[in-house]
């Protein structure tokens, strides 16, 4: 009944929306004739304040003639919020930096609660030159209708694909009297040295030789040393093995013989022993404070503003694995699998015009005039040229060493929308001035871009239908839930990782959680992705 009734609300607006406004601007601005207002719900990240208050986008409304009324959702709440109004259909006009899932997507399109922003090509020639030069963007968001309706967060840079990395401190590498360990092997004895050092003088053994605000972020870096996740980390569960087969990661040899190294690393306290309650904020005390002596985050803000943040030194090439395996698999799609802008059916109602308005706005944040406003605001006031910075443009002092103590991200923060990520637009070196292009950060991306995968694929949600989608994605929901509490049981040694016979219980319970649909599904996908290239 729902389905249905999305369907024929979307086609009578869409028949009665004819002379709704004066004109459409297909080019320029502004984009309306007449001034319009639309409704956007839009997820708000810990420093971000109103977005009706933002500056940008406040000079957009005067500038574009449409005037967008958000309802702010602090993006601890996000999933729930969204959730509640795709179930119950009472969406705004937009769905804004929301981070929609490819699954949702394709299941409320189908219901008509979404528009295709694929029909409206002609105008979002901006977004389009981006799908062109990056096809794998345009299919991660295209379904399997063949169909666009959200429109994703574009990375253009590897410094910002390449995800979380290890920062060493050369100041105890030279205490040591080492160098960075390029091997598992030099790992665990760099460790092991770093435990016996007193750095902080304290007298005390309380140096954490490596911490991260998740396990999930060591066991990623060392992936590419042990031969998993080797299409990119939009398939980290899904890898292709050494037979060329698709294979479920998680209970692969592979997989297992990580858990051993990591299980080592846990029983003789070179991981940090919290790291299954770890967040940010412990993360930056512990490496600020000379207690983490080796930290993975994106960047090395960790110990910004430190007297560590000197010897910052950025991990450059992935271990060398016991067999060979020597490959950086943290490496992401040039775009978000959700979709951060999405039109629905409510501005449908309002009529055509809206609906062409709505995407070119959307397409604007996709042009260069539009990337430089939306993270880097406004010029002379949060950035300024600077021909020996990237993309010839800087962020102004005012920013950088704000007198009231608050983070370049807290000034900018007023001025643009970025802060939190699932932007609508294009994140590059030039133009993103956020930690993970800083100088330190670049200069570890030129060693570890020599390592990436062959090959990164797209999400396979394109081949899938809307029934497969939903079952692939409640499936990995359950497989999630027993593969981190076994993962927990196996590197704190509550299950003997070495122990055959609690390997095989642990392979075994996938059956539990309907593993052999799962991968069923996913190899129909793989199939079809398979055809594709050959064709």
């Amino acid at each position: 009944m729902k389905k249905r009734l999305f369907a024929l609300m979307m086609a009578l607006a869409m028949l009665l929306s004819a002379g709704a406004l004066a004109e459409i601007n297909p080019e320029g601005l502004p984009i309306t004739t007449e001034p319009i207002v639309l409704t956007a719900a839009c997820s708000q990240s810990e420093i971000q304040g109103d977005f009706n208050e933002i500056v940008i986008l406040k000079d957009f409304e005067e500038a574009s003639g449409i005037d967008i009324q958000y309802q702010n959702i602090p993006s601890s709440d996000r999933a729930t919020q969204l959730s509640l109004m795709l179930a119950s259909g009472e969406v705004p006009d937009i769905l804004f930096k929301m981070s929609v899932s490819s699954t949702d997507q394709a299941k409320y399109a189908e219901e008509g609660m979404f528009v295709a922003l694929s029909d409206y090509e002609e105008l979002m020639p901006n977004l389009m030159k981006y799908f062109e030069e990056y096809p794998t963007a345009k299919q991660a968001v295209t379904q399997a209708d063949g169909k666009i309706y959200a429109a994703p967060y574009i990375l253009t840079g590897d410094a910002i694909r390449v995800g979380s990395k290890m920062w060493f401190n050369t100041d105890v590498l030279a205490k040591l009297d080492l160098e960075v360990p390029t091997t598992l092997d030099e790992l665990y004895d760099y460790l092991t040295a770093c435990k016996g050092l007193d750095y902080n003088g304290n007298g005390e053994a309380d140096e954490i030789p490596l911490t991260s605000a998740s396990i999930d972020e060591i066991e990623t870096i060392l992936s590419g040393s042990f031969g998993w996740m080797n299409r990119g980390s939009s398939h980290r569960d899904v890898y292709v093995n050494k037979d060329g087969a698709l294979a479920y990661a998680y209970a692969s040899d592979e997989y297992r013989e990580e858990l051993k190294y990591m299980a080592k690393l846990y029983a003789d306290k070179l991981i940090d022993q919290d790291i299954f309650t770890m967040d940010y904020a412990q993360e930056i005390a512990k490496a600020s404070t000379g207690r983490a002596l080796t930290y993975i985050m994106v960047n090395n803000s960790p110990v910004s503003n430190s007297e560590f943040e000197q010897y910052t030194l950025g991990i450059k090439e992935p271990f060398t694995g016991y067999n060979g395996e020597k490959m950086w698999t943290n490496y992401s799609l040039p775009a978000s699998t959700s979709g951060q802008f999405l039109i629905t059916y409510k501005c449908a109602e309002k009529g055509e015009d809206y609906v062409k308005a709505a995407v070119r706005w959307m397409d604007h944040w996709y042009s260069d005039e539009g990337i430089i406003a939306y993270f880097m605001g406004v010029e002379g006031v949060t950035y300024e040229k600077d021909e020996n910075s990237p993309g010839g443009l800087k962020l102004t002092d005012a920013v950088l060493n704000s007198p009231d103590g608050r983070t370049f991200e807290q000034v900018l923060a007023e001025y643009v929308p970025w802060a939190g990520g699932a932007n609508p637009s294009v994140a590059s070196n030039e133009y993103f001035k956020g930690g993970e292009t800083w100088p330190v950060c670049l200069d570890a991306v030129e060693g570890l871009r020599n390592y990436f995968p062959e090959e990164v694929w797209a999400p396979f949600t394109r081949y899938y239908t809307t029934e497969e989608a939903s079952e692939l994605s409640a499936i990995k929901t359950e497989q999630e839930n027993y593969w981190k509490e076994w993962r927990a049981y196996f590197i704190t040694g509550q299950k003997d990782i070495n122990d055959d016979a609690a390997w095989a219980e642990y392979v075994a319970g996938y059956a539990g959680v309907n593993n052999a649909r799962y991968m069923e599904i996913y190899q129909k996908g793989y199939e079809a992705y398979v055809a594709e290239q050959a064709a």
